[in-house]
């Protein structure tokens, strides 16, 4: 009896003392997260699109179409010059300049430059119709992100990308799938700031 009653606040002791270090660690490392305490070297749009150009300048038939910045990077769409249909989507790091593929919906659901094209030929013609694509993507808003609005769909070969508007101002991203119509919101972009398109 008083074995047990000498272990149980030693244990209940350092399990408090482990718990309140394990807090602490993770407000320390929420408040000095890149997101809140934002480097001083934060690259410009203009200096994201130099580092999209060298990473597109192989193929001469690739342009930027749009960055977006966002709290988090920025976001590049790559459209075809021949077609004028949209490529494939890019994120640069915010203070490197490093560019990658944007995950999700242009890596697995991309007919032409994603990694899993399903079989399908590649084309811009898809079975979810732009107006489904901005209907399914309002229903998922409604459900979801209440007083959001869906804008117009951008095509992409597989899929659609949509910007979401909250009270006129830009608030985010989804895509639409061309061939289920299954929605897929960008978690990864953050706030937004500004954007730039380019002809």
């Amino acid at each position: 009896m008083s074995t047990s009653r000498t272990r149980f606040p030693t244990l209940a002791l350092a399990i408090l003392i482990i718990g309140v270090v394990l807090v602490a660690g993770i407000i320390i490392a929420f408040l000095f997260s890149p997101a809140l305490t934002p480097s001083s070297n934060v690259i410009s749009i203009t200096q994201a699109k130099q580092s999209v150009d060298q990473y597109i300048a192989g193929s001469s038939d690739l342009r930027v179409a749009e960055i977006e910045e966002y709290a988090q990077n920025f976001y590049v769409r790559i459209q075809e010059k021949s077609t004028n249909i949209n490529a494939f989507e890019l994120l640069v790091n915010k203070n490197s300049g490093s560019v990658t593929r944007e995950p999700g919906p242009d890596m697995m659901w991309n007919t032409k430059y994603g990694m899993m094209g399903f079989g399908r030929a590649p084309t811009a013609d898809m079975p979810v119709t732009t107006d489904k694509a901005a209907e399914y993507a309002q229903r998922w808003l409604d459900a979801n992100i209440a007083g959001a609005k869906a804008e117009e769909p951008d095509i992409f070969y597989g899929y659609y990308t949509l910007d979401i508007t909250m009270n006129g101002s830009t608030y985010g991203m989804l895509s639409v799938n061309g061939y289920s119509g299954y929605v897929w919101y960008h978690t990864w972009h953050g706030q937004f700031i500004t954007s730039v398109e380019y002809s």
